[in-house]
């Protein structure tokens, strides 16, 4: 990676292949769409010459207090979200990880900028929401099981953890019949290095299989099993150990998620699932449209 030295300023690190004269480009072309937006940030998808990238604002989110000190810390302190982001995307380039490339991270006392490659797909229950509407045959969805259970167990297997593995950052690309590809995003709370913990594997394999009704827990069972099969049992231990560690804590996440809802008075199934009544997925500005 080129040394900060090489970049705009100080404060912006540049990604292998992307010059000065490029960040520069990506930093300031308008947004195309803005994809989420909150308390703390946003996510755009931006253009230049033909091609799509992802930008990711991020802003300041402590007291008012506390960020008049964090202002005086050291750049990887204070933006410790986006150099997180940074950092599993570098360490993933080399495994071949389903992660985007980063190509710019620019940081200054009031704001980060994380601008990274354009991943095509959808979120793994709007990608299974709209191939159900097909013609998608019993014996295909039982292979695309088998498969995003074994292909999470590799990318695991590799040395990658998150704290957020929720479905909406695994996205899946591909029509019914396959192939189909894996990619994940918000890399916020993610780490690339020693194989996680039996703890935090478990932690995470619960909160991607916490999925909407609309997904048969059969299915569900499936991929559970192909990651283990996968040599996921030397990870996770005993095969039916595993299975019910990984569905209490579904459960779990279930529960919360339902007693949140009736808290606020919601009562609908699909409510906070992105999906309608119809069980599709509502659109949004830069949603990707489904096979």
């Amino acid at each position: 990676m080129p040394r900060e030295a090489d970049a705009i300023h100080a404060g912006v690190r540049l990604g292998e292949g992307c010059s000065p004269a490029l960040a520069q480009e990506l930093l300031q072309v308008p947004a195309l769409s803005v994809i989420a937006s909150g308390r703390r940030g946003r996510l755009e998808r931006i253009e230049w010459q033909g091609t799509l990238f992802a930008r990711k604002v991020y802003l300041p989110t402590s007291a008012t207090t506390i960020r008049a000190l964090a202002r005086r810390l050291p750049r990887r302190w204070r933006w410790a979200r986006p150099h997180r982001s940074w950092q599993a995307m570098q360490m993933g380039v080399p495994l071949n990880l389903p992660l985007p490339r980063p190509l710019v991270l620019d940081t200054n006392r009031s704001r980060a900028v994380l601008i990274s490659s354009w991943v095509a797909g959808e979120p793994i229950h709007h990608w299974f929401a709209r191939v159900s509407q097909t013609d998608w045959r019993p014996h295909d969805q039982f292979r695309f099981a088998r498969w995003i259970g074994a292909r999470l167990q590799q990318v695991m297997g590799l040395g990658f953890s998150s704290r957020d593995l929720a479905p909406h950052n695994v996205l899946v690309s591909g029509d019914a019949r396959g192939p189909w590809q894996l990619c994940i995003v918000d890399l916020d709370d993610a780490l690339v290095g020693p194989v996680p913990s039996r703890r935090q594997l478990s932690h995470s394999l619960a909160q991607v299989g916490h999925l909407p009704p609309t997904i048969s827990p059969t299915l569900l069972m499936r991929s559970m099993h192909a990651f283990l099969a996968e040599q996921g049992n030397t990870m996770l231990g005993e095969h039916r150990t595993a299975i019910a560690d990984i569905s209490a804590r579904i459960q779990r996440l279930q529960r919360i998620k339902r007693e949140r809802q009736r808290n606020g008075g919601i009562f609908d199934p699909l409510a906070g699932w992105g999906l309608g009544q119809d069980g599709l997925p509502v659109p949004f500005p830069g949603s990707r449209p489904g096979p």
